[in-house]
């Protein structure tokens, strides 16, 4: 069976966006330019990117970073609208969050990129099935840091391609402030969108107790309509819809002079009332008419809090740091198990089972539904659905819900003048991460099934493997996990002279995954299994980092990391269901765990300032990564496995630009190039004749609800062209946005024909182009610099894009 490719690009124009900021000094930038000569008007942001406060300008690392006002102006709402200005970076736009930095992205295992909100890391393991990614929303946010290239350092297992931080607004012991954002926006062929949200915080004791809170909430509009695949008539109009809240309280206590305590509580709830899947065959793009006939739908919820305490101490020579932080996290995702059951069925006469030499009184099935009285039924073709009278009303949605519950505690001493010869950081880090995973395909009307195509009792097809807690469900996977790890790491930095500076830094960490599973249902054609399995391993990620400021606005460095990444253990696969793709893989079964991987990465990069009226980041690298974590998704069965698949290289240059064109006016560039590809073939065992990845292969990030999985975009680019105005004496400004990612330039392994996951029915996505424009005003006389209250309206005027996704996808577990 082929499903229909989702696309979120859809033409949407921006009616109104009112934000307001109040505070006892306002100004457009964190920090003035360093350069003593410069006289532009570009703006320095300080950053956190090695634990220390320093100007962007001059950290070693390859860094996009926005703060509040310039993720406000160019409308970034989540990780998706980040990543369209940042280069080197893509989100699996399947629905799973996966954000892959510079083309490491994998499929399965732990995740190889960091996520964090302040000092905590959220980021989950890939236990099976829709690992989707919790991403907060950008709102009431200092700035966002995305670090490209391993910080396994400072930064831990998981941080292989990168880091994207989170850094929230802080509460004041001494200054009052209030933020508010809002917006309608209109969407064409859809619902209009809105959000509203302020915050505000200050001292509620002068230099001792201040506190901030925040609450927002977002209606995105849908524009898909949901309709029955049999009589076409709409069940759900404008289906895909979003709705988001998030709510933060935060407060800081001063006991001392020199210390403070910060608890706080971040919560965030989003609810998708319907994937983003429209059908070609009853839509119309160009009338901006989209369709969806997936017989059910696919609400989204996903809710998660973090609570955190952090406390800090002044100790003269150094700093005293600890963060002490519970993660908790609720999400329900699926894909549609109508379509995925009756092109399972339908498949079944075509297979050639036979039963493992290591199981001889294994049962082999009969099922043979796809024929009535012997004359071929589809119940599934390119037309749609076709469903026996009497039966039309059958169903069988699938979901995953995927838990987290995840303590973490780091301590941290690090010196405190990063203007002395040698500054640095050291500490432990310490999580226990506990992940749940549960996938059901609740199938109640299956004996009816049976029963109406075959006149066979539904015991006389399968073998029913039910288990009493899922009775109706004739596919299911349950799930525990935990990931426990302890490290020390330390980071420090020497001033060789004036302009040359070293660095060195080293992680030891060591690290247990456990799990224990439950897997069963009559689709295993197998009796109920349980399992477990565990990984204990140690890792090493040293860092050497050389740097030279030429002088206060050039600075050129060279950078060696490595980065790791834990094994971990598989659940079980049925040897039954799978038994003609273990033969064509030579295996008698899935193996039952996989290794850690790494990476090795070399980067050469460079940050100059021109008179502070051209500002570039540059950088060139060349990254190893061997022993790949990556799924496998046997191409008859569909019940996926992890695997360590060989090596792959990651090449390629980034380079970011803001420019001051004329007073008011300023363009900001960004290009990324990545070629990540296997550099070698991988095979499960030698007697396989064709590589499960052949060398070539373009590495993917995605595990979703198709076997066609896709690789990030080789090269994405951005432009922006800002003019700043008086108007009417008020601060204003006008925005016109531009994003471009490629489509594909190597095929994956599903999709080469070399490769034993190859299935032709997938296919490469287009390339897509996405552009903007935004006017604002603000309320109060220029300059803001000193004024109480700042209000800037901003009115999108133009919002375009590219919709042309391909009309087909497999459906898989």
């Amino acid at each position: 069976m082929r499903r229909l490719r989702r696309t979120k690009r859809v033409g949407r124009t921006c009616l109104c966006v009112i934000a307001v900021t109040a505070a006892g000094g306002l100004a457009w930038a964190q920090s003035p330019p360093e350069a003593s000569d410069a006289t532009g008007a570009l703006e320095e942001i300080t950053v956190t990117a090695t634990r220390h406060e320093e100007s962007l300008s001059k950290v070693p690392i390859s860094i996009t970073a926005l703060n509040q006002e310039s993720l406000d102006i160019r409308g970034i709402k989540d990780m998706q609208d980040l990543a369209k200005f940042t280069p080197g970076v893509n989100v699996d736009a399947s629905g799973t969050n996966n954000v892959a930095i510079r083309g490491i992205a994998s499929s399965g295992g732990a995740g190889t990129t960091g996520i964090y909100i302040d000092e905590t890391p959220i980021q989950m393991r890939a236990l099976a099935f829709n690992p989707d990614e919790a991403l907060p929303k950008s709102f009431d946010i200092d700035r966002i840091e995305v670090l490209r290239g391993p910080q396994g350092t400072l930064f831990g297992a998981g941080s292989e391609g990168g880091t994207v931080r989170y850094i929230t607004a802080q509460p004041s012991l001494t200054k009052s402030s209030v933020y508010s954002r809002s917006e309608v926006a209109y969407t064409q062929g859809g619902d209009p969108s809105y959000e509203a949200g302020v915050a505000a915080g200050g001292p509620l004791i002068d230099g001792t107790l201040g506190a901030r809170a925040t609450v927002w909430y977002r209606r995105d509009g849908g524009w898909v309509d949901r309709i029955n695949p049999i009589t076409l008539a709409t069940e759900d109009s404008k289906a895909n819809h979003v709705e988001s809240t998030v709510a933060r309280l935060a407060a800081v206590w001063a006991p001392a002079a020199a210390w403070t305590i910060t608890p706080s509580i971040y919560y965030q709830d989003s609810n998708r009332n319907d994937g983003d899947t429209y059908w070609p065959l009853h839509s119309s793009p160009g009338s901006h008419k989209f369709v969806s006939a997936n017989p059910t739908g696919r609400p989204a919820p996903d809710t998660f809090y973090l609570g955190a305490v952090k406390v800090e101490g002044d100790l003269g020579f150094a700093r005293l740091i600890s963060n002490t932080s519970y993660y908790h996290r609720k999400n329900t995702d699926g894909y549609d198990g109508t379509l995925y059951d009756l092109t399972f069925y339908q498949a079944q006469p075509q297979l050639k089972i036979t039963c493992p030499v290591a199981q001889p009184n294994c049962v082999l099935p009969v099922l043979s539904l796809p024929f009535i009285n012997g004359i071929p039924f589809p119940l599934v073709d390119a037309t749609g659905l076709h469903l026996p009278a009497g039966l039309t009303d059958y169903r069988s949605p699938a979901s995953v819900d995927n838990g987290q519950q995840n303590f973490t505690q780091e301590i941290r001493l690090q010196s405190n003048d990063v203007n002395a010869r040698l500054f640095w950081t050291t500490g432990l880090f310490y999580d226990s991460n506990r992940q749940s995973y549960l996938e059901q395909i609740h199938d109640p009307m299956l004996a009816n099934l049976t029963q109406t195509l075959e006149g066979l009792a539904i015991t006389d097809v399968f073998v029913v493997g039910y288990d009493p807690a899922y009775p109706t469900d004739s596919y299911f996977l349950k799930t525990a996990a935990k990931d426990e790890q302890l490290a020390w790491f330390a980071e420090g930095t020497y001033r060789i002279t004036d302009e040359l500076k070293a660095t060195v830094g080293m992680r030891y960490a060591k690290s247990k995954y456990s799990f224990d599973t439950l897997t069963g249902g009559p689709q295993l054609f197998d009796i109920t299994r349980a399992g477990s399995g565990s990984k204990s391993e140690n890792s090493f990620t040293p860092k050497v980092d050389v740097s030279y400021q030429r002088d206060p606005r050039n600075l050129y460095y060279f950078t060696y990391a490595k980065g790791f990444r834990p094994g971990g253990a598989n659940n079980p696969v049925p040897a039954v269901a799978c038994a003609a793709d273990f033969v064509n893989f030579g295996l008698t079964e899935a193996p039952p765990t996989y290794n850690s991987d790494s990476v090795q990465s070399f980067e050469l990069g460079a940050k100059n300032n021109f008179n502070n009226r051209v500002r570039l980041s540059s950088s060139v690298y060349y990254i190893k990564w061997k022993d790949i974590q990556q799924t496998v998704v046997p191409p008859i069965c569909q019940i996926s496995f992890i695997a360590n698949l060989g090596a792959a290289v990651a090449k390629g240059a980034d380079i970011q630009a803001e420019i001051e064109l004329t007073k008011g006016l300023t363009l900001d560039l960004t290009a990324g190039y990545t070629d990540a590809r296997y550099t070698e073939d991988a095979r499960l065992t030698p007697q396989e004749q064709t590589p499960i990845v052949a060398s070539g292969d373009s590495i993917v990030g995605e595990n979703s609800t198709g076997t066609n999985q896709q690789p990030g975009a080789p090269f994405t680019a951005s432009m922006g062209l800002e003019y700043k105005f008086s108007a009417f004496a008020h601060e204003s400004y006008l925005r016109l946005d531009y994003e471009h990612a490629s489509g594909p330039k190597w095929a994956p392994a599903n999709q080469d024909p070399r490769s034993l996951q190859y299935d032709a029915g997938n296919f490469a996505l287009p390339p897509t182009d996405f552009a903007t424009s935004t006017a604002a005003m603000l309320a109060v006389p220029a300059p803001p610099r000193i004024t109480p209250f700042a209000v800037s309206a901003n009115s999108g005027l133009v919002n375009t894009s590219v919709i042309a996704p391909k009309p087909m996808m497999k459906i898989s577990k």
